[in-house]
């Protein structure tokens, strides 16, 4: 069976059944989305303290200026809170979310069925139970499928998609598309026990009991440890305090049973829930082996993501990708190992799996020792005649870094070369398109005095946007979010820009220290005119999507689409003749980037003082500079110009104040130097 209507534009009713912890918070999300939300539970309580659980939610959201009090009524009001399935009669999607048992679930599909469409797509947020066997004595198993949600579920943008064996390919794809459009990050997981995420996190979890129980250590000392290796801030022990010690002793009894003794919850592990209480987190007693500790918690966890990507549970990609943003691990397994280094990866998974007799996984195999894992933050895809490029760091705000500026470049050239396409669209997966470049990559070159290789990347990185402006292809930057700093510049280099009506843009780079240096100063001129993109680079403002288009940064503005098929369809814009010059911003066109008295009591610039003098005084001056001197230079010569000044300016104080202040979230001082 085929899906009658797949448009989720047309999606307008959705349900959820359990108004437990994970439950309420899926609803949450729903109404934050502008869907109506049928709540089911058979318990009044249970109702009536997840409707409490998202009433505070939400009032935290008010508080943090996320959301209006009206915003937030009109949450609560799009939720019917009921203990009849038969309201579910209009739901075009309804997610089930009762506690882990099998029978008791499978009463609720019953249930479900007997109330919904023949084409309404049911989903179970199991964490446990094979989704197959879950759907087996449903009427339509074509239209059922697993959706793991990651706590909070309103707030972490992590879903795992599981069909099962029945599941149809179009019901796994309206699903994708479904939370593409909805603003989480969707992966697709093969049925087996701990599908992804949790393949791996658990035996980090239970080795670490093991580890305690064989006295190699104390929680405390463990938990230091695996918090230095995996640079998180929980370790083991507390996490389990955290989220439930009897959560992961019966996740790791559920791998068990499917995987073999080695999932096996630790012995101390299963005392510790018998006892009721929390870990007690402390040094006691005892030596602690750091290299033990080590070696166990890397073989252990890496080596089962390892095994798991070999079996075809998931990819290297998306096992980086789960871990990173449903465990908000700075690093996943697979960019962890590469880390780490591929031979010492291999030599502590084989401790560990030789004392199970677990053989070393495949994937080992077939790498390159050297080179590590390919980890795709860049990828491209094919639909008929357009190619599509896809940023795929959302956690990162798909920020430039060496490694995404050379994906680029080698996914644009294979694009470029192949004769049947004619048009190629570059989108960012998340709230941005591409936020900028990685502030990290430069603090750390500032700080280890390498300046040349913040050169080597951003003249790289002006070759790769002059291959894209020089295409004889049609080049379109789908703007459905955030495009700072590099992001714009990257979409200036475009032929063709298209928002929609969640874009921004800026240029913030004076605000830190630095100026744009991937074409900022030379292209955005050359399309708008000097004195909007003077206005643009010196305040840094966010510009929305309408000023963008009055100022001819882009040239339309469509609704949001609904997957990677949708963004093929985007079309040519109309190109309009764009008069800007009546603009305000046109009067920066003689701005110096000197702040004093006389300046301030123009109108224009009294309006932006407090941006204006909030800027590094080096940087400002310079990026003025910067495009008054390229403006009668051909484009290749002005480009070169910004290279010519970037190692002045990163050699700056003010540059590694500026910089710095992005990773310590405090306000920059400048000194001018």
């Amino acid at each position: 069976m085929k899906m009658k209507n797949n448009d989720l534009k047309t999606i307008s009713h959705v349900g959820v059944i359990g108004a437990g912890t994970m439950g309420s918070a899926i609803a949450q999300h729903f109404c934050m989305k502008n869907l109506n939300v049928i709540l089911v539970d058979v318990n009044s309580e249970s109702l009536n303290r997840g409707r409490k659980s998202i009433e505070d939610s939400l009032s935290e959201a008010v508080q943090r200026r996320i959301m209006t009090e009206d915003e937030k009524k009109n949450c609560i009001d799009r939720i019917n809170f009921t203990d009849k399935y038969e309201n579910l009669t209009n739901c075009q999607y309804v997610v089930e979310a009762v506690f882990e048992d099998f029978n008791v679930k499978k009463s609720v599909f019953s249930k479900i069925e007997e109330n919904v469409s023949s084409d309404c797509v049911i989903a179970s947020n199991t964490s446990s139970f094979p989704i197959t066997e879950l759907g087996k004595d449903l009427k339509h198993q074509e239209r059922f499928l697993g959706i793991h949600y990651f706590y909070h579920a309103a707030k972490n943008k992590l879903v795992e998609i599981i069909p099962g064996k029945e599941t149809s390919a179009d019901f796994t794809h309206f699903l994708n598309n479904f939370y593409f459009y909805y603003d989480k990050l969707p992966i697709i997981v093969k049925d087996v026990p701990g599908f992804a995420v949790n393949r791996f996190f658990v035996p980090w979890l239970n080795e670490a009991v093991r580890l305690l129980e064989e006295g190699s250590g104390t929680t405390a000392s463990i938990d230091k440890i695996a918090c230095e290796i995996f640079n998180v801030g929980m370790g083991p022990f507390a996490l389990m305090n955290a989220t439930g010690v009897p959560i992961a002793m019966h996740a790791a009894q559920t791998l068990a049973d499917a995987f073999g003794p080695f999932y096996a919850p630790a012995q101390k592990l299963k005392e510790q829930v018998e006892t009721g209480k929390l870990w007690e987190i402390k040094e006691g007693n005892g030596n602690t082996s750091e290299d033990i500790v080590k070696d166990r918690l890397i073989g252990a966890t890496l080596g089962v993501a390892a095994q798991m990507v070999s079996e075809g549970v998931t990819t290297a990609t998306d096992a980086d990708l789960g871990a990173r943003i449903g465990l908000r691990w700075p690093m996943g397994p697979f960019e962890m190992m590469n880390n780490i280094g591929i031979e010492e990866i291999v030599s502590a998974v084989k401790s560990v799996f030789t004392k199970w007799d677990l053989p070393v996984p495949e994937i080992f195999t077939d790498v390159d020792k050297k080179a590590g894992f390919q980890c795709e933050y860049v990828r491209k895809h094919i639909i008929g005649s357009t190619a599509i490029i896809e940023f795929n760091r959302p956690d990162s705000m798909n920020a430039l870094n060496e490694a995404v500026m050379s994906q680029l470049a080698e996914s644009f050239d294979s694009a470029d070369s192949e004769n049947n396409i004619d048009k190629i669209i570059f989108f960012g997966r998340g709230k941005a398109f591409v936020a900028g470049a990685d502030i990290k990559f430069f603090v750390d070159n500032i700080d280890k005095k390498q300046i040349d290789q913040i050169y080597k990347f951003t003249d790289f990185g002006q070759k790769v946007l002059l291959k894209i402006s020089g295409s004889k292809k049609d080049t379109i930057a789908f703007i459905d979010g955030l495009a700072l700093g590099g992001g714009l510049e990257l979409a200036l280099a475009c032929k063709y820009r298209v928002g929609t009506g969640r874009t921004t843009v800026a240029f913030p780079e004076t605000g830190i220290g630095i100026y744009p240096g991937l074409g900022g100063t030379q292209r955005t001129p050359r399309l708008i005119g000097k004195g909007p993109a003077k206005f643009l680079v010196a305040t840094g403002r966010m510009i929305n999507a309408e000023k963008a288009l009055a100022m001819g940064l882009i040239d339309a503005i469509i609704e949001r689409v609904e997957g990677i098929e949708e963004i093929s369809k985007i079309e040519i814009p109309q190109r309009k003749d764009i008069d800007n010059s009546s603009l305000p911003e046109n009067e920066f066109e003689s701005f110096s980037g000197t702040l004093d008295d006389d300046l301030f009591q123009k109108d224009i610039y009294k309006k932006y003082e407090k941006q204006l003098k909030s800027k590094a005084p080096l940087a400002l001056k310079k990026a003025m500079e910067l495009i008054d001197e390229g403006e009668n230079l051909k484009l290749e010569d002005a480009l070169q110009l910004e290279l010519n000044s970037l190692d002045w300016i990163f050699n700056t104080k003010d540059a590694r104040e500026g910089l710095g202040s992005v990773l310590s979230r405090k306000k920059p001082a400048y000194t001018g130097q």
